[in-house]
């Protein structure tokens, strides 16, 4: 109703701008005829006749137009001076007849048809009829057949609605998880597939789609799954979706520390109470058996680095800004040894550092004797340091030699 009102609104508004051109073009016409006797501009069209048969023996003499040419334009020209100079016809009857004024009602009419046409196509009328099927899901049970209906309904409309909009992510990622819940795999996956087509660099996406073709593949890793599932670790390698499946990939290989490397990395910022991490922990504890490891040595770190991290008070943030903190190797290589990512909300924070921490297999806090430890305000959200980032990295700290906690306030910009 509210649409229907403002569309109304609008339209009304415009056809005061068809009719204002009128309604002025008549009044001034009023005016000229009022202002300029009849006889007066019976002798300009005439004037105007003269020079116009000059203008055309002109070009005659000259060549530019032929004699049959110049035939036909002098007529032209004499029929109009004939219609511009008719007594028999009051002014006042040819500003009636050249006002138009029969013609605003068809514009009137044209350009709300015009208008409503154009949203239909360009518009987002579909939008709206999807968005309140989406409002009436909350008035049926969950496995009623009248939700079964509105399931049915609302599908075919987003799926209606994405052969119009191709790019539309959303509607493709609504389209997979519709499918998703009703177990249909395979079309999952090729709904991924479309929105991944229109967002390849999303890890999100990248991640639901190789985790469909997984499930459609009866939970099989083939040549599509790995390639697809790679392309998503390449993207983000911290997701947890696809650090849950690197880890059954290397279960099943036989690779059982690299599993609960990758496993425990899936881990880190879920809730421990959570189905999925409760899953993830299952596997952690059953690659740990094989390997001949009791739970409690497993989650015994050997090494454990408590960092108060803080900003310096001068430094303007925006709460929602990530900052990461990590121990990388004293000499070689900066990729980190352990990390943790949080908020500029979150500081200042106590941070424990473990091996459970580490982002690849045997490359953790255990495999070195020393560390460096960074905290850093990520201006981009990049994991990756970028110029404009604040940091602050330690001096080269023994593991051995650690006691207490280490404070660590960023303070210095990378430029």
């Amino acid at each position: 109703m509210a649409f229907s009102t403002l569309t109304g609104t609008l339209l009304l508004v415009a056809s005061l701008f068809v009719i204002y051109p009128f309604m002025i073009g008549r009044s001034s016409k009023h005016a000229s005829s009022q202002d300029q006797p009849s006889g007066g501009m019976q002798a300009a069209n005439v004037a105007i006749f003269r020079e116009q048969e000059a203008q055309l023996q002109r070009q005659l003499d000259n060549g530019e137009i032929t004699q049959s040419q110049y035939q036909q334009l002098q007529g032209d020209a004499q029929q109009l001076l004939l219609a511009n100079t008719n007594p028999e016809q009051p002014d006042s009857v040819a500003i009636k007849n050249s006002s138009g004024l029969w013609l605003l009602p068809l514009l009137v009419l044209s350009m709300a048809v015009a208008t409503l046409a154009t949203y239909s196509k360009l518009g987002a009328i579909a939008d709206e009829e999807i968005l309140e099927l989406i409002a009436q899901g909350s008035d049926f049970a969950d496995n009623s057949p009248a939700a079964k209906g509105w399931r049915l309904t609302l599908n075919d409309a987003i799926l209606q609605r994405v052969r119009e909009r191709p790019d539309n992510i959303y509607y493709w990622a609504m389209l997979a998880q519709g499918a998703l819940a009703e177990g249909d795999m395979l079309s999952a996956s090729q709904y991924f597939a479309a929105a991944v087509e229109v967002q390849p660099e999303d890890g999100f996406l990248l991640a639901q789609y190789a985790e469909s073709l997984y499930l459609a593949e009866g939970n099989r890793f083939n040549e599509t799954v790995t390639s697809a599932m790679d392309r998503a670790f390449t993207v983000d390698s911290n997701n947890s979706t696809i650090l849950g499946l690197k880890g059954i990939q290397s279960f099943e290989n036989g690779e059982l520390k690299l599993a609960i490397t990758y496993w425990q990395g899936a881990m880190q910022g879920l809730d421990a109470n959570s189905p999925t991490a409760k899953a993830l922990q299952m596997g952690v504890d059953r690659a740990n058996s094989l390997l001949g490891i009791t739970a409690a040595k497993a989650t015994e770190p050997r090494f454990v680095i408590n960092i108060l991290v803080s900003l310096d008070p001068n430094i303007a943030f925006k709460p929602e800004q990530m900052v990461f903190v990590a121990a990388v190797p004293s000499s070689g290589s900066p990729m980190p040894l352990a990390a943790k990512k949080l908020t500029a909300a979150d500081l200042p924070a106590l941070v424990a550092l473990t091996d459970q921490q580490a982002l690849m297999a045997e490359q953790n806090l255990s495999s070195v004797d020393s560390v460096k430890l960074v905290a850093r305000l990520s201006a981009s959200g990049s994991a990756t340091p970028q110029p404009g980032d604040w940091e602050m990295v330690s001096d080269v700290i023994q593991l051995n030699a650690i006691d207490g906690q280490i404070e660590l306030q960023i303070s210095s910009q990378r430029q």
